[in-house]
């Protein structure tokens, strides 16, 4: 080996990044990015008819402030897509849009859900569009999403220090600081599946703070749906509420008793977060979708929280309210299917449809 070729060995070709540029044109959207696209797009339309009620109604000025702030950033969102679905050819989903809202209906929710509701719902997209920018390529698209995450980091932000503030803010109870760094050395720190065999240990502080917001994304969804139930015109999709406000008032009480069982303070909401408003300011299809949406949510939350446990026993409770929920969530789509209100997912072509053609 010589001596230029030693001095060589080992070493990487660095590559200015700035140097680096390629045709948009040329690379074509994936799989992954046209079906976060699509998700996107459907939620932020849904997001621009609440917030656009929401900020009719709002009459509190730090409130108001980011409630509208919200609203721009979903328009702006919208947009955005727009212009990236008209670059790539790409039909734009029908979703939602002034149809499916009135502004000028009696007020539904107090002020404090609408901005509790709305802190939570970007608490959700910001997993959502993490997860888009790991699996996008094309600058336009990651651009966007971590333009995304950015703006919903800053309204989750601002929303926080509103409730927090106002004495609003839901909070997970304090634990005992410890003086001591501990290791676990017997395998009975995970339990049994088991109910009443054996002694469980105390709930550790990751596990709290998954039953915290697992009952507060739980409560948030069940006064949704009670004020939702209140005006749907459709008896079978006021039923299909009733039947998800059974369903989380049932496991709130399991989650609340974990809690209790340890002496610590269950969270609570503030009451009186819905009138007795009987004007629906949103169509039964926005009503049933968002509800069907609110489902998925909540089962990305227990999952999640299923993934960060390390009692047997919470596991086994948290699996079975998965169970409960995606039964529901059947029955949502099923709904949205009788309707014609349910929109198909883009997807790759059939081929053997087309072979048989």
């Amino acid at each position: 080996m010589n001596n230029v070729q030693e001095a060589n060995q080992g070493q990487v070709e660095q590559v200015p990044l700035g140097n680096i540029q390629h045709n948009l044109s040329d690379i074509p959207p994936s799989a992954s990015e046209i079906g976060h696209l699509w998700t996107s797009y459907s939620v932020e339309c849904m997001s621009v008819c609440f917030l656009k009620y929401y900020v009719a109604k709002s009459k509190d000025p730090d409130i108001h402030t980011v409630l509208q702030r919200a609203l721009d950033v979903s328009n702006q969102r919208l947009k955005n897509m727009e212009d990236i679905y008209n670059s790539i050819q790409h039909p734009i989903p029908e979703a939602y849009g002034e149809r499916d809202v009135d502004v000028n209906a009696k007020q539904l929710f107090s002020e404090s859900f609408s901005i509790k509701f709305t802190r939570m719902m970007h608490k959700f997209v910001l997993t959502n569009y993490l997860s888009a920018i790991s699996v996008s390529s094309r600058s336009d698209i990651r651009s966007y999403f971590n333009e995304c995450m950015d703006t919903s980091k800053e309204i989750h932000q601002k929303a926080t220090e509103i409730l927090l503030a106002k004495g609003l803010l839901m909070k997970s109870p304090s634990i005992v600081i410890p003086d001591r760094v501990d290791f676990i050395n017997d395998k009975d720190y995970f339990g049994t599946i088991i109910p009443f065999i054996g002694e469980k240990r105390s709930l550790n502080a990751i596990e709290i703070s998954h039953i915290v917001s697992m009952m507060e994304a739980k409560q948030l969804f069940k006064t949704l749906k009670l004020g939702y139930a209140q005006v749907v015109k459709s008896e079978k999709i006021k039923n299909f509420i009733l039947q998800g406000i059974e369903i989380a008032d049932k496991q709130q009480k399991k989650l609340g008793f974990l809690l209790d069982v340890e002496e610590l303070p269950q969270p609570t909401i503030t009451t009186n977060l819905v009138t007795d408003s009987t004007e629906s300011p949103f169509s039964d299809k926005l009503i049933l979708c968002h509800t069907t949406v609110a489902i998925a949510a909540i089962i990305a939350e227990d999952g999640y929280s299923l993934t960060n446990i390390s009692r047997i026993d919470l596991t086994a409770t948290f699996s079975k309210f998965i169970v409960e929920i995606l039964s529901l969530a059947m029955d949502g789509a099923e709904l949205m299917i009788e309707n014609g209100w349910l929109e198909r997912v883009p997807g790759t072509a059939d081929r053997k449809k087309l072979i048989q053609h």
